[in-house]
């Protein structure tokens, strides 16, 4: 499999993948939205709170908020976040420890909107709530809230606030062929107007494409809106080769999601391979 970044940032990532089949790329994601792990809220200790809003609800807030992860640097607490009675997976024993909780802390008084920036991590800075203008809950005047959290692994397959991955999808590589055919000037002025930003370059009386992608989805779409003289460009596709659109919440940057669903898929199929060899052929019943 080769994969090549065409865009990333810490939310959107699109690579360009090769040596692969659908089937693959469909396994990753789903694993993708459901088995990669990340951080999110799970414990939350409420001193005081006196806004309009009950205690649990606050915490469900919170435990929706993207909190930043680092794969490397923390363990699971619990195998099964959902499990009972819990099996822990730290050393801890399930206590919560450095190795597997990030803390924070909140104490706000009113008026005013309490949002995500105003947790505090307990210990590294590098923590901070990616989005910080998330709103929790509005104080009014002499309101107050008061709390600590813990947040830890887990995974989307035990409750949504686990699942990094928002949406994840694959296409195939699109392509666009240009016939030999003179564009009335009306034409390349409105899509110089119209066209996405660096789609296309436009030369004299005719243009070429500098962005597949881009020219791909806007190209339809102005041959059927305005410009019927564009029928001697042709959209089609590659065959072997995709495009792979990954969208997260901020708490995982879209290439170590992939790597991890990658490995993820990796280690389950070699789980297949190893668990066949204790297959037995297929014998036929006597009669």
């Amino acid at each position: 499999m080769e994969i090549k970044v065409v865009e990333l940032t810490s939310e959107v990532g699109v690579f360009a993948v090769k040596g692969t089949t659908p089937s693959i790329l469909n396994a990753i994601r789903r694993t993708m939205l459901s088995q990669v792990p990340k951080l999110a809220i799970e414990d939350v200790t409420i001193y005081d709170n006196t806004s309009a809003l009950f205690d649990e609800m606050i915490a469900h807030r919170l435990g929706l908020l993207p909190v930043p992860t680092d794969l490397n640097a923390f363990n699971r607490r619990w195998k099964d976040n959902n499990a009972n009675p819990k099996e822990a997976s730290c050393a801890c024993n399930g206590e919560g420890c450095a190795s597997c909780t990030v803390l924070f802390t909140l104490s706000k008084e009113g008026p005013c909107m309490v949002l995500s920036g105003d947790l505090v991590p307990a210990g590294d800075a590098k923590f901070k709530i990616v989005d910080p203008k998330i709103p929790i809950v509005k104080l009014l005047d002499g309101q107050r809230v008061m709390l600590e959290t813990g947040a830890i692994l887990g995974t989307g397959l035990e409750h949504g606030k686990w699942q990094a991955v928002n949406a994840a999808g694959y296409m195939e590589y699109p392509t666009v062929k240009l016939g030999n055919h003179a564009v009335p000037q009306a034409t390349i002025e409105k899509m110089q107007r119209t066209a996405p930003p660096g789609a296309f370059t436009f030369e004299n009386n005719g243009f070429r494409v500098t962005d597949v992608q881009k020219a791909a989805a806007y190209l339809p779409s102005a041959k059927k809106l305005y410009a019927p003289d564009l029928d001697h460009v042709e959209i089609g596709s590659e065959a072997g080769h995709w495009l792979f659109r990954v969208e997260t919440d901020g708490s995982l940057r879209p290439d170590v999601a992939i790597r991890k669903a990658i490995s993820i898929v990796m280690e389950k199929l070699k789980e297949v391979e190893s668990e066949s060899t204790k297959l037995k052929p297929y014998e036929a019943p006597t009669a």
